[in-house]
């Protein structure tokens, strides 16, 4: 993905280059769903073998998320380089962080409707905002060409949708709580 003007989109990859139990992944980072690129990071070092892949993007004179804010069906390794070095592996387990307008927490992707609901309830647990699972919607996430989605061996990704609070001041409890998760 390229794109002119004072913007820039950049790719970070935290791997070791065997790892296929866990990703954690933020693809729409920087500057355009703020937060979900460091929670990404902070996750992918608290899990032994986990891999972190975020995309980060910045713009100073545009919306950085009208920019380089992709669906997530559209995220492709062709465009992203060091995505690509990752594609074909096959991860266990593929946790995908977003940001959400609403101050909420919404949990989706393709993974089992019992792996969602025990996660948002975990989170629900964990924070002061309203958390809830979904399976269809606009934050479903269960498109399997969703990137989170066609990462895991299975197909099945988890979409974590997060409002600012869950973001920002209750990110360390989000982020206990996905440890967990992944150490399950």
């Amino acid at each position: 993905m390229s794109e002119t003007g004072t913007g820039h989109l950049t790719e970070l990859l935290y791997d070791d280059g065997e790892n296929d139990a866990s990703l954690v992944c933020a693809g729409h980072a920087g500057d355009v769903e703020p937060g979900t690129g460091e929670l990404a990071l902070e996750l992918a070092a608290r899990v032994p073998s986990a891999t972190c892949w975020a995309a980060l993007g910045y713009d100073d004179e545009r919306e950085p998320f009208d920019v380089w804010h992709p669906p997530s069906t559209a995220i492709d390794p062709d465009d992203y380089p060091l995505l690509g070095e990752i594609a074909d592996r096959g991860f266990e387990t593929v946790v995908s962080l977003h940001g959400l307008a609403d101050d909420e927490v919404v949990v989706g992707g393709a993974t089992d409707d019992e792996t969602k609901d025990r996660v948002a309830t975990m989170l629900a647990d964990a924070l002061s905002v309203p958390v809830r699972s979904v399976s269809e919607g606009p934050y479903a996430g269960v498109h399997p060409e969703n990137f989170a989605n066609w990462l895991a061996a299975e197909g099945g990704g988890l979409q974590v949708e997060m409002g600012q609070t869950a973001r920002e001041d209750e990110s360390v409890a989000v982020c206990d709580v996905l440890a967990t998760v992944l150490r399950d």
